[in-house]
């Protein structure tokens, strides 16, 4: 007989930066459905974020009119609408990604953090990161709700150390990334790792990234120029197909041009694909595993890589990124900086990943194992061999 679930994983409301047509933070989605059902006896997850393809339509509640705009009308009906389903919730979680960077003084975690010490219910984070903060108001603001929260798993050493000199008083477990449970949330196995490009053509995957707010314009476009000018080249001089991934097809944030840019440069010289966030998570989750090297700027086009197995260097362009190039040992001559010079060093970069065995530190198997604590190591996680 199973054991009888904790009440308060019954009906948790998870939140997060979703309804941005970002496939990182859908994958977070899948992976967190599948494992509060799996890990909590959760019965009803609902996810504060209007329908997409790789979840039942009773697991999103919200209505996707809320985000035509940010227009008063707009605004209000989107924090009405997460205020019905918080009525309905057991629980808050706060679900994966880099949620705990800003906050102004009307962010809706207050509003969580209200709900939560008047229902007695409680709040939860995983597969989070937590910081740099983005100003010392922001930082004093998140401070205050974090330190109401009853469990946080964070994806990152980094962010634990942050949580630490706080002297945050709840449960901390240093877990990892969300997306690392992805294979085992989609009923696959762990694919092995890549033993290097044999093949008569080799294919590269890419993801670029629509817009930097941190960078100046110059840098942009240098960077942009670089990674597009570098592929191009590669092509030019490897047999070498490209498929190239919009992680993000928001209209504003998102990364369409930069990669209608590079498809049109590779046009005539390769085989190309596109695969788009509208295509779902398992899509592109199915095409990177056709990958044999990547080139990535989207963080979770690099995580998706890695669980492949498939060879990849990832542009820091946030400190998100270093930090899980730190988290699972990156080769060193696998890495770019922030802002490569060239299109020579990226073809290089990229002929070295054709060509170089060395791999991560650490095992795939061990980054799932890492994210899989997110969950097990709750209060309310069922008893059972995951648990420590």
């Amino acid at each position: 007989m199973s054991p009888e679930p904790n009440a308060v994983a019954g009906s948790p409301l998870v939140v997060g930066y979703y309804g941005m047509e970002n496939v990182g933070d859908n994958a977070f989605c899948v992976v967190t459905e599948w494992a509060t059902r799996t890990y909590w006896g959760s019965r009803s997850p609902v996810f504060a974020a209007p329908p997409m393809v790789d979840l039942p339509a009773t697991s999103t509640g919200m209505n996707p009119r809320w985000y035509r705009s940010r227009s008063v009308p707009d605004r209000v009906g989107w924090v009405v609408n997460k205020a019905v389903l918080l009525r309905r919730s057991s629980m808050v979680v706060f679900g994966g990604g880099s949620v705990f960077r800003d906050m102004g003084p009307l962010s809706e975690k207050r509003l969580f953090s209200l709900f939560s010490r008047l229902s007695g219910h409680p709040m939860a984070a995983v597969g989070v990161s937590v910081g740099p903060f983005l100003s010392s108001a922001a930082e004093r603001r998140l401070i205050e709700v974090l330190r109401q929260v009853d469990f946080i798993g964070v994806r990152d050493h980094a962010s634990a150390q942050i949580l630490e000199r706080a002297g945050y008083p709840g449960v901390l477990v240093t877990a990892g990334d969300l997306a690392g449970l992805l294979p085992e949330a989609l009923g696959e196995p762990m694919p092995s790792r890549s033993p290097g490009w044999s093949g008569a053509r080799a294919r590269l995957g890419v993801t670029l990234l629509g817009v930097d707010y941190e960078a100046a314009a110059t840098e942009v476009r240098r960077r942009e120029d670089a990674l597009v000018g570098g592929v191009v080249d590669l092509v030019r001089k490897e047999p070498v197909d490209v498929t190239v991934f919009a992680f993000n097809t928001h209209p504003e944030h998102g990364d369409e041009r930069v990669s209608e840019r590079l498809r049109a440069a590779l046009d005539g010289l390769c085989d190309v694909r596109v695969v788009t966030a509208r295509d779902g998570v398992r899509a592109c989750w199915d095409e990177m595993k056709r990958c044999d090297l990547g080139l990535h700027m989207r963080l979770h086009g690099a995580v998706f890589a890695y669980l492949a197995g498939v060879p990849f260097t990832l542009v820091p362009y946030q400190q998100k990124c270093d930090d899980f190039l730190d988290e699972i040992g990156q080769p060193a001559s696998f890495r770019l900086d922030r802002v490569p010079q060239d299109p020579i060093e990226v073809t290089r970069m990229l002929a070295r990943l054709l060509h170089d065995d060395a791999v991560p530190r650490l095992s795939q198997e061990e980054f799932a194992e890492r994210a899989r604590q997110n969950f097990t190591r709750a209060p309310w996680a069922l008893p059972g061999p995951d648990r420590p």
